[in-house]
């Protein structure tokens, strides 16, 4: 009888295990990706939620852009996707509110192809016109997209 309970307990404990290793929570995992212009101006980040590298999807993530300097200029953020061989840009979203302000932009990335890195791009733009930016990735890299 002993023995057939430490086998009962066993084989639970490995079903349990084995729930633990392919749960949803791992599909939940998170990613968070930062940059700053240089010197002051813009800052912009992004977190994402309920994607890995590779997936296909992004279900849940939220842009932050933070206008740092005092200058008359607005401050924009954007995503960037990078796929097997080629890069997304998604549309530029700002922030006209001025020295001091941040405004929040949640977001997803429905199906598509493999996605390998999330990155963001946050810049300080005088009406049309770009004068600087930044970009960040969610693995770590401030490569420029081609």
């Amino acid at each position: 009888m002993k023995k057939r309970t430490q086998i009962g307990l066993l084989a639970a404990a490995s079903a349990l295990f084995v729930g633990f290793t392919t749960s949803p929570s791992q599909a939940a995992t998170q990613h968070y990706a930062s940059c700053f212009t240089s010197p002051v101006g813009a800052s912009g980040s992004v977190s994402t939620s309920g994607w890995d590298y590779g997936g296909r999807s992004i279900p849940s993530l939220t842009m932050k852009v933070y206008d740092e300097a005092s200058d008359d200029h607005h401050v924009r953020i954007r995503l960037v996707v990078s796929y097997a061989d080629s890069y997304g840009y998604f549309p530029w979203h700002a922030n006209y509110d001025g020295y001091g302000t941040y405004k929040s932009f949640p977001s997803y990335v429905s199906e598509g192809g493999n996605i390998f890195d999330v990155g963001i791009q946050a810049a300080v733009f005088e009406g049309s016109k770009k004068l600087d930016h930044c970009t960040k990735w969610v693995s770590g890299s401030s490569k420029e997209p081609s």
